[in-house]
């Protein structure tokens, strides 16, 4: 599978690009004032920013499909655990991090501040729920580190993907299964939104949470299966399937219907296209900054919101006068801090937890027995 990793490099690029469009997209309202001279099409782009955590559902499913679907049909007991272990170890150190520099945030605004109150929805039940990685399942607005909902419901996927590709090694074979099992999804997508009456993705993105989790992360394993299964395929239609890509994403902004019409299939056709991709396209996003920026993508999902919490506590009096300069500065520290947790966090604790503390483990029960 490593070979498959490096092929793949210009998929982890894009990551790195999207959790940026999220980014900015937190920072849309402040962009807009520091920076007003930026050409509409890229505010429309950033205004649309809240839709790349989509593609990391749909990617997700796809990357995880490749390397766990085989695990589960032998010994399934001991290989899903050791898949939930490696999950865990993968997002939480970065997630518990976070969650203790929130509380730290809290404890400030609640002895330092000129108010000396908390803001609203910092309640202890909620960040327990939090702790625990289960915010997401309540339908209620996330407030400890706002990005965090899409890591808690993405673990609420993890737990059922054993399943997943078990269903899909039985059921989900031939190309036939994989097109209407897509469609099946996509319908699901449509009607699931339409009947609550909802216009956008982003319009109940708590209440939503796991089926919108589930769902796209299930587009992903599909793109997955036919990555493993129908490759020949792909590459066959690669062609068509990348210009209905860029069709329905150029759509997104200049047709009238909802985006979750669109989105998810988008997404979906995005992973397939840049799954055996081989053009100038993904030759630019295997450029190594890039990788390097898709590498450290989750720690910059996790960290950003927080530096943004800070930057608007610490220097932005009036939301209607910002300066260029300070703003920059921040997205520079998102960048700095994404290295630096990387780095001496997110991997370090992730090699400690799936190695070490496992051998220990290991060697405590044996002494044992």
């Amino acid at each position: 599978m490593q070979n498959t990793q490096r092929k793949l490099d210009h998929l982890v690029s894009v990551r790195g690009l999207a959790a940026w469009l999220v980014v900015f997209y937190h920072s849309i309202l402040l962009l807009q004032v520091a920076m007003p001279q930026l050409p509409r099409p890229v505010i429309g782009l950033i205004a649309h920013g809240y839709l790349a955590v989509d593609f990391f559902f749909v990617l997700s499913g796809f990357i995880i499909f490749i390397n766990y679907h085989a695990n589960f049909f032998l010994n399934f007991r001991h290989n899903a655990l050791t898949f939930y272990w490696n999950r865990f170890s993968r997002i939480y150190p970065v997630h518990a991090f976070m969650l203790s520099a929130y509380l730290l945030l809290a404890l400030a605004f609640l002895y330092a501040s000129a108010s000396r109150t908390l803001p609203p929805g910092y309640t202890a039940e909620a960040f327990w729920q939090s702790l625990v990685l289960v915010h997401a399942w309540t339908g209620e607005p996330t407030w400890w580190n706002v990005p965090s909902w899409s890591i808690s419901a993405e673990w609420f996927v993890y737990l059922l993907f054993p399943f997943i590709a078990i269903f899909f090694h039985r059921f989900i074979r031939h190309l036939a299964a994989h097109l209407l099992l897509a469609l099946s999804i996509f319908i699901a997508v449509y009607s699931a939104y339409t009947f609550q009456g909802y216009e956008s993705l982003g319009a109940a993105t708590f209440k939503m949470a796991l089926i919108r989790a589930f769902l796209e992360f299930s587009l992903g394993a599909i793109a997955g299966s036919l990555f493993i299964h129908h490759h020949a395929f792909l590459k066959k239609n690669r062609v068509a399937t990348g210009l209905l890509a860029l069709v329905l994403c150029i759509g997104v902004y200049y047709i009238d219907i909802p985006n979750y019409a669109t989105v998810p299939f988008m997404c979906f056709l995005l992973v397939a296209f840049l799954s055996v991709d081989n053009s100038s396209v993904s030759k630019i996003l295997s450029n190594k900054f890039l990788v390097y920026l898709g590498e450290i993508s989750y720690s910059t999902y996790m960290v950003h919101y927080f530096v943004y919490d800070v930057f608007k506590a610490g220097w932005v009096q009036d939301p209607r006068q910002v300066d260029a300069a300070p703003l920059l500065a921040s997205f520079m520290a998102v960048l700095a801090l994404s290295m630096l947790m990387h780095k001496t966090l997110e991997i370090p604790a992730q090699q400690y937890l799936r190695t070490g503390l496992f051998k220990h483990f290991r060697t405590l029960v044996g002494s044992r027995s």
